[in-house]
């Protein structure tokens, strides 16, 4: 029988050994795409979209973001150097951002309510449940986890192959990347598509989307969600009566007032309130 002295001391190594194992692999950098199914309207699950996503990590941490956004924003940079107009539009589908630092994984969630920029700090831990069934995900060894985390029941396949202990939005912990992972109702699903080596980085996408955030935890932004779903256009109307437009405004060769223009803003936040309800973390917005 092993003593409880003796596993004490087994886990301290092991712990020991993962750091230094982690702080190997992660000197280099890597760029893992995934593609992200999701279904944002409960009361329209027939209606599924996707979005391509990048997990970019290096020896500090990682960044998981969307690719088009990404792209766009890259672009946008490099226009507004050279002072062009940016005649590409934005399709991205997903604003958000989950970074995370090595080799504790504190995380900070970054999106936005109407207009403006949260950046939600995060010490969660995800406690898994490792399973004995294996299977083969893209010519990769995987083997079965399961967690509860964001009021949703997850499935996940990770591989002991790629030894990142990392995965997709805020998933991490598991001995390998995480290949593929899916909720139990399969509103939300992040498929493992490529791995790459990474000389790029994330800089300019991380720098410019974390200008001018609002800095909370999860019980501040709690707070600021029912603050919004109760006033969702008040940064709207903050900008239009403080902006000496007068009453009126023109847009696209048509006069409207300030009033007409707050009330179709905090309709079309309301509309994004109701079709939006089905969010990856459900317990963040309870």
């Amino acid at each position: 029988m092993v003593s409880k002295k003796n596993m004490s001391g087994n886990k301290k190594i092991l712990m020991l050994f993962s750091i230094i194992f982690c702080s190997i692999v992660f000197s280099q950098e890597y760029s893992i795409t995934y593609n992200y199914t999701f279904k944002k309207d409960s009361t329209n699950i027939q209606f599924v979209e996707n979005e391509m996503m990048r997990l970019d990590i290096n020896r500090k941490g990682s960044v998981f973001y969307s690719y088009p956004k990404f792209r766009y924003d890259s672009i946008s940079i490099e226009k507004n150097k050279k002072r062009e107009n940016i005649l590409e539009a934005d399709k991205s589908k997903i604003s958000f951002f989950v970074e995370k630092e090595y080799p504790n994984f504190n995380m900070f969630y970054h999106l936005s309510l109407g207009r403006t920029n949260y950046s939600i700090s995060d010490t969660t831990k995800i406690n898994w449940q490792l399973e004995n069934d294996q299977n083969t995900i893209k010519g990769f060894n995987v083997q079965k986890a399961t967690t509860n985390f964001g009021g949703r029941k997850w499935i996940a396949w990770y591989t002991k192959d790629i030894p990142i202990f990392d995965g997709p939005f805020k998933f991490n912990g598991l001995p390998g990347l995480i290949v593929e992972i899916e909720d139990t109702k399969s509103d939300h699903k992040f498929e493992f598509l490529a791995i790459e080596k990474n000389s790029t980085g994330y800089s300019n996408f991380y720098i410019v989307n974390k200008l001018k955030e609002i800095k909370v935890d999860r019980d501040g932004f709690k707070k600021a969600w029912k603050e919004y779903k109760k006033d969702p256009a008040k940064d709207m109307k903050f900008t239009l009566l403080n902006s000496k437009l007068g009453f009126k405004v023109n847009y696209d060769g048509k006069d409207y007032s300030v009033s007409d223009m707050i009330r179709n803003a905090e309709e079309i936040e309301r509309t994004k309130i109701k079709t939006n309800n089905n969010f990856l973390e459900l317990s963040l917005y309870q």
